[in-house]
């Protein structure tokens, strides 16, 4: 009984860390944007930042994204990007479509004005703002459903092992 209703748990839970990442994601991009936009900051700039003053989880990779560029001086980005933002999301309950608004990021930038890198950074947030509504709605109907499902399981386990 009680490992159905641990099963049913860690379900329950692997959802609500999909919200929590998904209002991070939202969160960076829209401090990228906002850094990009008033402070006219280059996106190694913005990896420092985000270094100190993002989620836990996201920190370390922003610092190592610096840290190379930095050594590089600034060469390579699209690529060290990359690989640091797919090490960064192995394990991540994100859908591919999530993870790729963070990992295409760089792309975006292609563009000298800072208006419209800003402009098209913010319709990745919007599609994230939207995923983020959905799961939201979705985990409060989940979780119902996992908590009575697995309790039910629980229950038909022990009367069949009775």
């Amino acid at each position: 009984m009680a490992g159905c209703v641990g099963w049913g748990e860690g379900k329950i839970r692997e959802e609500k860390d999909r919200v929590r990442h998904l209002r991070e994601l939202i969160r960076i991009i829209r401090r990228i944007q906002e850094e990009i936009r008033y402070g006219k900051r280059t996106l190694p700039e913005i990896c420092l930042i985000l270094s100190e003053y993002s989620d836990p989880w996201y920190r370390p990779h922003f610092r190592k994204i610096y840290e190379q560029l930095d050594r590089r001086n600034g060469t390579g980005l699209n690529a060290v990007w990359l690989r640091q933002m797919a090490f960064c999301f192995q394990g991540v309950p994100l859908q591919e479509e999530e993870k790729d608004v963070l990992i295409r990021l760089p792309e975006n930038m292609g563009i000298q004005e800072e208006t419209l890198q800003a402009e098209n950074i913010g319709l990745s947030m919007d599609m994230l703002i939207r995923k983020c509504r959905q799961a939201e709605e979705t985990y409060q109907n989940k979780s119902r459903v996992i908590r009575s499902v697995s309790i039910l399981t629980g229950f038909l386990l022990t009367i069949i092992l009775i």
